[in-house]
């Protein structure tokens, strides 16, 4: 059907019916094999440009930092400039300092290549470049950084440029990796990037032309040439993800796709380009979701090692006065940073099927339920994904064989009908503890839903926080209540949550919360013309275990 709005109505009328009419259910068989498809699975981020914006630090450490400690992505791809000075590396530095505490895997690339010509030649331009990864790596700390593509999309004068001139290409390769193998730094180059499929042909140039100074390949694609609701989406996408995972092991490499996400919308309003996903702030947005999810199982059943959803945040407005990137799983200024139907289907992905883990066989006998699973290596719990595609929901019969004797997972939902929403970004909460026996267990997926199941928790609730003292203090010339409290203990802890009420002896609920933040201190800039107010703070695991409250 050629026009998504119309069907997007007939499949709302046709799930409207399907979720009164139980015996449509059909019941399938799946099995989990003791087989591994990737032994090698990093995991699922995003693109970062969150150090290229000017923010407070109140910013990060209630917005960027607490929503990528409870996302934990494994991975992540980030903008470096060439021409960056000391004090703006250091800045960057700090941006990025939440990505230890995750274990984040890096993989950095230069966005603005176009200053290559403004050097004398370019082995100077690449030593400047050395010095900053170098910098990074070693100066900073930063040793998770294994990654390096010396063009964003073999973009110089223009993007993807470089397409025609594939030789310079390589012969700015050749000088990175003799740099850095001067240099004795440990860090990948990766060839070629390009987007969409249709430059991917670059890749296998550099397979054939570039391997012995390669040591990762990758892409990215836009799914622009599929609608949300075609069915054939997922057997494509599988089989590109297959195509280029091949080709990186046929050289022992590993296939990272830098980029990827939704149809893109790149309208030019008033000399102004909006570059957004086309969804976006339609009716359609809550099920680009579903489609996202498709993509991110088809990228682990094809066999690749990272990839990063582009991206983690919008860009601000103010970023440039002739573009403005409204990309982000949350949003920047508008409704204060609120988060898009996206973060809790794609968090699902990136918080429970990260690694290092190994890719295990699993399939399903119906073509409209896309489903996928990873045995994570470091604490062997096992985590499933499930993209139901179906007008009706579906009985899963799981036979977990030897992989699973006896075990309890958490299942969490991503439904399009019913979009999780929380004002501070904390993912929703498990909807119920299933329990394997005897290598078996049964679950119901609703039509047309995102379904995790992951053994990576533990119900340990965090201990209580303490200290917490109250100040009233003048802040930019206004009152403003000062909150301060001792650090969590929890090797696990996430972040803290506040809430605040004009009752002493108040509940915790989510009207209540005010804030999330991972500082032990809170500014209260909302505060009202009331008498008195009241506070609790709570610790909160990255299983989501939310600790008692502590009054003051």
């Amino acid at each position: 059907m050629k026009n998504p709005f119309i069907y997007l109505l007939l499949m709302l009328f046709m799930g409207g019916c399907s979720r009164n009419n139980e015996q449509k259910t059909v019941t399938i068989n799946v099995d989990l094999k003791d087989k591994v498809i990737n032994d090698n699975f990093r995991g699922i981020g995003f693109h970062v440009f969150y150090h290229l914006h000017d923010a407070p630090r109140w910013h990060y450490e209630e917005i960027f930092a607490k929503r990528w400690r409870e996302l934990n992505p494994a991975f992540a791809r980030i903008t470096d400039h060439q021409v960056w000075d000391d004090k703006k590396k250091d800045e960057t530095a700090a941006y990025l300092e939440v990505m230890k505490d995750t274990d984040t895997e890096l993989y950095f690339t230069t966005w603005d290549t176009r200053q290559i010509n403004q050097y004398r030649n370019e082995a100077d331009y690449v030593k400047k470049e050395v010095d900053n990864l170098a910098y990074y790596k070693n100066t900073k700390g930063f040793d998770k950084l294994n990654y390096y593509c010396m063009a964003n999309e073999l973009s110089v004068e223009e993007w993807a440029s470089m397409v025609d001139d594939l030789d310079r290409f390589k012969r700015v390769h050749q000088l990175f990796y003799d740099e850095l193998k001067t240099r004795n730094l440990d860090i990948k180059l990766l060839a070629t990037d390009a987007s969409p499929f249709t430059y991917w042909p670059t890749i296998e140039w550099a397979a054939k032309n570039m391997d012995e100074i390669t040591g990762v390949y990758g892409g990215h694609h836009y799914i622009n040439e599929h609608d949300l609701f075609d069915t054939g989406f997922y057997n494509f996408f599988l089989e590109k993800m297959k195509w280029g995972s091949g080709l990186a092991r046929e050289k022992n490499k590993r296939f990272i796709v830098g980029e990827f996400g939704p149809k893109q919308n790149s309208n030019i309003i008033d000399s102004v380009r909006h570059d957004a996903c086309i969804y976006n702030n339609t009716p359609l947005e809550k099920f680009a979701p579903l489609q996202v999810a498709e993509a991110l199982i088809a990228m682990i059943n094809g066999g690749i090692y990272a990839s990063s959803y582009w991206t983690f945040s919008d860009f601000p407005s103010t970023y440039r006065s002739n573009y403005i990137n409204k990309w982000g799983v949350f949003k920047w200024e508008i409704d204060d940073f609120t988060t898009r139907p996206n973060y809790y289907s794609l968090g699902l992905f990136t918080k429970f099927l990260r690694g290092p883990a190994e890719v295990l066989e699993i399939s399903s006998p119906d073509s409209l339920v896309r489903i996928c699973a990873i045995k994570n290596l470091e604490n062997q719990s096992v985590s499933i994904a499930l993209v139901n595609r179906n007008q009706e929901s579906r009985i899963i019969n799981f036979n977990t064989g030897n992989i699973i004797r006896e075990a309890a997972f958490r299942k969490y939902i991503y439904d399009p009908q019913d979009v999780p929403f929380n004002y501070f970004g904390d993912l929703q909460g498990h909807t119920k503890k299933i329990s394997v026996k005897d290598a078996h267990f049964a679950d119901t997926i609703g039509a047309n839903t995102v379904t995790v199941y992951t053994m990576n928790f533990d119900e340990e609730i965090p201990s209580p926080v303490s200290g917490l003292e109250v100040k009233a203090a003048k802040i930019e010339n206004r009152d403003r209540n000062v909150l301060s409290w001792n650090a969590s203990p929890e090797q696990d802890f996430c972040y803290y949550r506040i809430y605040r009420s004009a009752e002493e002896n108040f509940e915790i609920s989510p009207d209540k919360q005010i804030a999330t933040t991972i500082s032990t201190e809170y500014i209260d800039r909302k505060v009202h013309n009331l008498p008195r107010y009241y506070y609790k703070v709570t610790a909160v695991d990255q299983s989501g275990n939310n600790s008692e409250g502590m009054k003051n």
